[in-house]
């Protein structure tokens, strides 16, 4: 296969394709002309680094699944040790963003919406 037809199966970008292979995740081999060629376990490689960047995974962490997906010896707690990390930052995020909406939704309450040049938002801001 040739890089667009793994790009749009796998639902990605060619310029993606070309990262991964630049960072290691992927290779390809190069025919006669140059062109790019992938069998189907690069394509496998690629739909499974797009789902683990779905899923808020690094390209470092995409990194260690590979050489775990690419290892038939490969431990079950070692894969799950990296979602469990993955999964305790992302509930870290979330709770952050949940600290600032609702700040923001304290400030939206102090402001009065109307014609005059006074806010709460800008002076927080400000401050």
């Amino acid at each position: 296969m040739k890089i667009g037809e793994v790009a749009l199966i796998a639902g990605i970008t060619n310029r993606a394709i070309r990262h991964y292979e630049e960072l290691n995740l992927i290779k390809s081999r190069r025919l006669s002309n140059n062109y790019r060629e992938y069998s189907k376990e690069d394509l496998d490689k690629v739909k499974f680094i797009s789902r683990a960047r779905k899923l808020g995974f690094s390209i470092d962490e995409c990194s260690s699944l590979i050489s775990l997906f690419d290892n038939q010896r490969r431990k079950s707690v070692e894969v799950r040790k990296i979602a469990i990390i993955k999964n305790d930052e992302l509930k870290r995020q979330i709770q952050e963003l949940k600290d600032l909406q609702k700040s923001l939704e304290w400030l939206i309450k102090k402001c009065p919406g109307n014609d005059k040049p006074n806010c709460p938002i800008i002076d927080e801001l400000a401050s």
